[in-house]
């Protein structure tokens, strides 16, 4: 019998069958898109073992979000298989091509190495390799954007594999890096081989080793790819280092691979004979529309005009004008603007770019290049930039590394609806600000007939020539300056690898950006922080459906209930829902039972809420089909996200913190000069706090006394309507505490500002929303439940994840007030405010955790040194009053002295006290500060010096 489902997808085709399992074509009932669905054989569907790490390392592939990525919606089982659900592409294999075309020329194999290695190196960058990288597993869609399959499958197979054959290994003999073959640990760099594989076979026509497998295994461990006369040597050099059998020697990352790649010379551009010395190329035209100089291979610095560049630089006598180059000969720039002024700068061959039969300097080539594409030829252009002009060939060659990426998430954000389409300008055009500043501007935009539902932008200004700004919709949303050119400024080495990274980073930014739900409204009617929810304001509006299904649910586990219960049930007034009791009445999923005779609290009610329901069979089914498809939630109704954001809104905007709050807030904790003045203004602007120092000297008390600077008490939901079916649960007990009288509209909770502390088992996934699939709803990460108070990560440094990664999770957070999480099970990514205080804690070395330019985003640093003796003598003065030992003014001098050098840590006199009323009780004796009995105690605070 054929399939028709697998959990709440349909079956719709056989797409083809593997050794991993059987691909299916079906619908995604939430997106209404089409969804390949993958279900794994039964040899790994009934291992125990392997189910459990499938459940983990899916949600780890699904939370992959990159363009050049194959998506993941979905995993789950179906009658005990296991099956994922993948975004479903129209297109062919790689491997399907290099059947049709054996191999592709320079440009295309480096456009597709490219695009490949730009998501692989994100993939990496969530710890996740892929290990079995080939052209069967990337496909090319009709747009030729490439997406990859598989990623995390490959590990879970290898995992399975090494549990049941040792040294048995997993992955395509022809594109399997040294350690793979050699059963031993892998990395990203294992993926950095395989694709410098895949891009000899792309030019060559074969991959490097061919033959046998036994052939090919011991090649792939001993051998270097031969050179191929297809492949120019400058570019194999590349891919010998990319396929290099010592880890230390290969490319360390994708970006490193990408840059070096990007290096290159323009081989294509150049013409395939370069003119012998001062002998100028032949003209295809006798009447140039653009003035060229004559061509000539000659010493550079020989041509005394170039004593003086035109943008005022001076001419570095006697070198090619590449930083560090050291050529002597070389050829002019040709470049001449629409004011006749020319470029003046000399390159070798190794850094001139080619543009026709034309030598440019990198920066020019690029804007020739752009303006080129409208005009034809480089001899049509009629209006050239000024020669000094660095916007245009910045935007140039920005928008050209990321145009394919950014014309997949338009094209995926809008994917199933036929009234759109994508529009991508091929050209960098003029743009006036202000009607009065100039930028340089490439656009995509998601088109519905004559108006654009999405409008992405590159935009480079006249004014800020370095700075590159990212486009939503008309309003900058992002700037940056690239770090090659802050290289270049500060004087230091060069780093090819510089614009793969800017590459990635735009894209994730634009993702963050773009993939997400419609902005708050901030004027909702009935919302605010004083709660107009209460009686006499407008009744909460609840989704239909979302409403519907829990008035089911609640009916389902009673016999009967009336109106005004199920309401109450709800913690909604029955105004709200009265509506859609009539409604399920009339569709026969309720049946009406008359006025209650019971006793209870709604006899005083009005009739329609006195009126008793009862669950029909009917009923029974359309509440699991409501469940099924969504959400089985039941309890306090949900907010929706408008609501949210804006009650937390006010619970923002507090009054600035006087010193008089401060110091009360911190009363009881010793602080060196300038700490209370930095946790003051911190809080009062809601930034990052990194407190630093050696264990013991308080660095958790002062992180925890935060929440007594934050303000009154605020309102906290039982649960958000994500919209889309998808709901997440937000107040938690082990969190929220509730304080004061709580508000009528009971949804809410009325809380303490809560306080979320994590330490060593800290991971980044508890960032995330985690799904419940009892119930089908998210329950909220932990900087949700710490909005409006405290997060904080202690002991950083001691977690699995490394703090980079941490940081990196929560950079864009911290910097826009908003977090963008993604919805595993529906493939939805949200916006969520982000109003948590974060602080972090650390006991190491600030320099050992993180670079400079991380420590530099955390806004406020605090160093919690050791305690002075005169900061001791205090503390020690207030843990005897809190012990109630009597004094004894001789034992301080007495204790200093067995100090000796030993650090002084601000915890050690709680330590010493208290163990000095343990060391007494034992004795059978009163608790004083007799010498003996404070170095009975002192004797087991230490560990003995070895």
């Amino acid at each position: 019998m054929p399939v028709t489902r697998f959990g709440r997808f349909t079956v719709q085709a056989e797409l083809g069958r593997g050794a991993m399992g059987v691909v299916y074509k079906g619908a995604h009932p939430g997106l209404g898109v089409p969804v390949a669905i993958k279900v794994l054989a039964e040899t790994f569907s009934k291992d125990a073992s392997f189910r459990l790490r499938f459940q983990r390392e899916a949600e780890a592939i699904a939370a992959l979000n990159h363009p050049g990525i194959v998506r993941v919606y979905d995993f789950d089982e179906h009658e005990g298989s296991l099956f994922i659900v993948m975004e479903y592409v129209e297109g062919r294999s790689l491997r399907s091509y290099l059947h049709e075309y054996v191999r592709f020329n320079v440009d295309t194999s480096l456009d597709l190495i490219q695009q490949l290695l730009g998501a692989v190196g994100i993939a990496h960058q969530r710890w996740i390799v892929h290990r079995d990288l080939k052209p069967e597993n990337v496909l090319v869609n009709a747009q030729g954007k490439t997406k990859i399959l598989d990623f995390g499958v490959s590990k879970l197979v290898d995992d399975r594999v090494n549990l049941t054959a040792t040294g048995s290994m997993v992955g395509t003999p022809y594109y399997m890096s040294p350690e793979q073959v050699r059963a031993e640990d892998v990395d990203r760099r294992a993926d950095v081989y395989a694709l410098g594989c895949m891009l000899y076979e792309l030019l060559h026509g074969e991959p490097p080793f061919t033959g046998t497998m036994a052939a090919v295994l011991h090649s792939q461990v001993y051998d270097r790819p031969r050179a191929s006369a297809a492949i120019p040597p400058a570019l194999m050099n590349v891919i010998w280092q990319a396929t290099e059998k010592s880890l230390e020697v290969r490319y360390q990352s994708c970006e490193e691979f990408a840059g070096a790649l990007l290096a290159l010379p323009h081989v294509a551009d150049a013409p395939p004979d370069p003119p012998a010395p001062a002998e100028p190329p032949p003209s295809h035209s006798p009447a140039m529309k653009i003035r060229m100089p004559q061509l000539r291979l000659t010493k550079i610095g020989d041509d005394k005009s170039l004593a003086g560049a035109a943008d005022g630089r001076k001419v570095r006598i006697g070198g090619c004008w590449h930083t560090g180059c050291a050529a002597k000969e070389g050829w002019a720039c040709t470049y001449v603007d629409s004011m006749k002024r020319q470029c003046e700068t000399w390159w070798c061959k190794e850094h001139v770019e080619w543009v026709e039969d034309r030598p440019f300097c990198p920066r020019h080539a690029n804007s020739v290049r752009a303006l080129a594409v409208t005009a034809g030829t480089i001899r049509e252009i009629k209006h050239l930039p000024n020669v000094d002009d660095r916007a245009l060939p910045l935007a140039a060659l920005v928008a050209e590394d990321v145009t394919r990426d950014v014309t997949e998430v338009l094209r995926r954000r809008h994917e199933g609806r036929k009234d759109v389409r994508i529009a991508v300008d091929p050209t960098v055009r003029q743009h006036f600000l202000n009607r009065t500043e100039l930028a340089w501007e490439r656009s995509w935009a998601a088109l519905k007939q004559t108006s654009y539902l999405n409008r992405v932008a590159l935009r480079v200004t006249t004014a800020q020539p370095d700075t590159v700004q990212l486009v939503i919709d008309n309003g900058v949303v992002w700037s940056a300056v690239p770090d090659w050119i802050t290289r270049h400024r500060e004087g230091d080495r060069p780093d090819p690898a510089d614009r793969a990274r800017f590459r990635n980073q735009l894209i994730q930014v634009l993702l963050d950006r773009l993939d997400r739900q419609l902005s708050f409204d901030t004027s909702h009617p009935g919302v605010d922080g004083t709660r107009k929810t209460q009686a006499g304001g407008p009744p909460p509006d609840i989704a239909p459906a979302l409403l519907e299904g829990m008035l089911l649910r609640l009916a389902a586990a009673s016999t009967k209930l009336t109106g005004y219960e199920l309401a109450d049930g709800l913690a909604l007034p029955f105004a709200s829902v009265e509506r859609a009791v009539d409604s399920l009445v009339t569709q026969e999923f309720l049946s009406a039972l008359g006025i209650s005779a019971d006793r209870g609290p709604w006899n005083s009610r009005p009739i329609p809420e006195r009126m008793a329901y009862a669950i029909t069979n009917r009923g029974r089914l359309r509440s699991d089909e409501i469940g099924a498809a969504g959400t089985r939630y039941v309890g306090p109704a949900p907010v929706s996200l408008q609501e949210y954001q804006v009650v937390l809104s006010a619970a923002t905007r507090t009054p600035p913190l006087d010193e008089q709050r401060v110091t009360a807030a911190l009363q009881g904790i010793e602080l060196v000069p300038g700490v209370a003045e930095a946790i003051r203004a911190a809080v009062n602007s809601r930034s990052s706090i990194f407190i630093y120092g050696a264990p013991g000297n308080g660095k958790t008390t002062l992180a925890r006394r935060l929440v007594d600077l934050l303000g009154a008490p605020i309102l906290v939901p039982y649960a958000i309507d994500l919209g889309g079916g998808d709901l997440m649960r937000v107040f938690d007990p082990s969190a929220h505490r509730p304080e004061g009288p709580q508000p009528p509209d009971r949804r809410w909770r009325l809380v303490a500002r809560p306080l979320v502390q994590v330490g060593g088992e800290f991971q980044v996934e508890m960032l995330d929303p985690t799904w419940e699939g009892g119930s089908r709803t998210y329950e909220a990460p932990l900087q949700v439940k710490a909005n409006g108070g405290v997060l904080l990560i202690d002991d950083l440094g001691r977690q699995k994840a490394k703090p980079k990664e941490i940081l990196d999770r929560l950079i864009l957070p911290l910097e826009q007030g908003v977090d963008f999480m993604n919805l595993l099970t529906s493939g939805r990514k949200i916006e969520v405010p982000f109003a948590a205080q974060l602080a972090l804690s650390t006991n190491l070395k600030p320099g050992d955790l993180l670079d400079e330019a991380y420590i530099r985003r955390l806004s406020y640093k605090v160093h919690m040194p050791d305690p002075s003796w005169e900061m001791f003598e205090r503390i020690f003065e207030r843990e005897r009053d809190r012990l109630n030992l009597p004094d004894n003014p001789a034992i301080l001098p007495h204790l200093r002295a067995l100090y000796g050098g030993r650090p002084v840590r601000g915890n050690h006199p709680r330590d010493l006290l208290e163990r000095v009323t343990d060391v007494a009780a034992a004795r059978g004796v009163k608790a004083t500060l007799d010498p003996d009995l404070v170095e009975s105690a002192w004797g087991s605070l230490f560990l003995a010096a070895t």
